[in-house]
């Protein structure tokens, strides 16, 4: 096959086979025109489906419903967000995907993505609404939590009264736990008790924060590149449970984790209170040696290079991850930290190769009246960058 190809990789995980491709365009979230790059990708996926894939399906009409409806519940599985109007309206996509797939404008993603957005968005406004009042919990009232029995809800009215419920259902819980923490501590030392109604308050206050939380990560990670990567695992999965898209970030990740190393500072993160931070440092690596990073510290933003730093508020400690390390030694990151005491400070670090030790193969002779040959491999594990990488298979030959 003599075409040039985007970054993008079939990981046919079954029978651990890797398909990757490359081209002179870029292939980040900030690329000019992402509608053309989709495109590509899309249609440089259905080529390596229809050709390479060990037992092809036909992309049809009936490929395409499959699809269609893949994509829906892998972005709403819960149907906390879409409507049965909504649902009806993307039908009509149903003997679409397909085509698309051969080479026609890509549609259906953007329509359905573009409501997705809208619904989300929504429902992020709504919840603080519905949290800035008192609820009543003298009525009975019915929640089906099983979305497999759901229907899509009627109508964006229908959706809402849903929410209504899910929250009031998680500040009771928070509400009835507080009450009996006070039944428990009534008559301890110093033990003050709160009345009903502060307790109801600060139980809706908690699910605030939770809720702020759950929408300032989801907006963050639900980007126009990472719905397509959703999109287009619809369209390999429909094709076979094992065969998954990954986008290059993504890529680079899954080798990461299956060599056992990476390209990183040196510096395991936490999160706290919704709040990136430091938590220890590798003895050895790039922070531990700079003496600029300390337990605690706040990440608020990460830049490549001379880069334009993104803030992280809110992200969570995987994404985070994903910023610091890079896909090669030497390369410099730069993190904007806040301390303990309020003070602001840009630390630049270069990259170093971290080594995941408890990830290697390792093996003992036990001595005693026999001797016994002990072997210790807790995962599997291959370089798929290095012909003669580390891998598991050698190591414990």
């Amino acid at each position: 096959m003599s075409k040039k190809f985007l970054p993008v990789v079939l990981a046919l995980t079954a029978i651990s086979i890797f398909w990757g491709f490359s081209t002179r365009g870029g292939n980040s979230d900030g690329e000019d025109n992402p509608k053309a790059r989709h495109a590509k990708i899309l249609r440089n996926v259905g080529i390596l489906l229809e050709e390479g894939h060990f037992r092809p399906h036909k992309i049809d009409d009936a490929f395409s419903k499959e699809v269609l409806t893949k994509f829906l519940k892998d972005l709403d599985g819960d149907k906390n967000y879409f409507s049965q109007a909504d649902i009806d309206a993307f039908n009509k996509y149903g003997n679409k995907i397909d085509d698309e797939i051969h080479g026609s404008p890509l549609e259906s993603f953007y329509a359905i993505n573009d409501v997705y957005t809208k619904r989300v968005n929504e429902v992020s406004q709504l919840y603080e609404d519905y949290l800035a009042k008192p609820f009543t919990f003298t009525k009975d009232e019915d929640l089906e939590r099983d979305a497999d029995k759901l229907a899509y809800p009627k109508n964006i009215a229908d959706r809402n009264d849903r929410w209504r419920k899910q929250l009031k259902l998680l500040v009771l819980e928070k509400y009835v736990l507080a009450q009996e923490e006070r039944e428990k501590n009534k008559g301890k030392k110093d033990f003050v008790a709160k009345a009903d109604s502060t307790l109801e308050r600060e139980a809706r206050e908690q699910v605030g924060k939770q809720f702020d939380r759950f929408f300032t990560t989801k907006k963050n990670r639900e980007t126009l590149d990472a719905n397509f990567s959703i999109f287009v695992n619809a369209i390999t999965g429909a094709m076979d449970p094992h065969t998954d898209y990954m986008p290059p970030l993504d890529l680079r990740t899954f080798k990461e984790a299956m060599k056992g190393s990476f390209f990183g500072i040196g510096a395991q993160l936490k999160e706290d209170d919704g709040k990136i931070k430091i938590g220890t440092l590798v003895s050895g690596g790039p922070a531990w040696k700079s003496g600029e990073l300390k337990e605690n510290d706040e990440i608020i933003k990460v830049a490549q290079g001379a880069e334009e730093p993104v803030d992280v508020t809110g992200y969570s400690v995987t994404d985070a991850v994903k910023l610091i390390r890079g896909s090669a030694k030497g390369s410099e990151v730069r993190l904007t930290l806040k301390r303990a005491d309020g003070t602001i400070k840009v630390v630049s670090l270069l990259r170093d190769d971290i080594k995941l030790e408890d990830t290697f193969a390792r093996s003992a002779i036990i001595n005693g009246p026999h001797k016994i040959g002990y072997i210790y491999f807790p995962e599997f594990y291959a370089d798929f960058d290095k012909p003669n990488g580390a891998r598991s298979a050698k190591d414990v030959a």
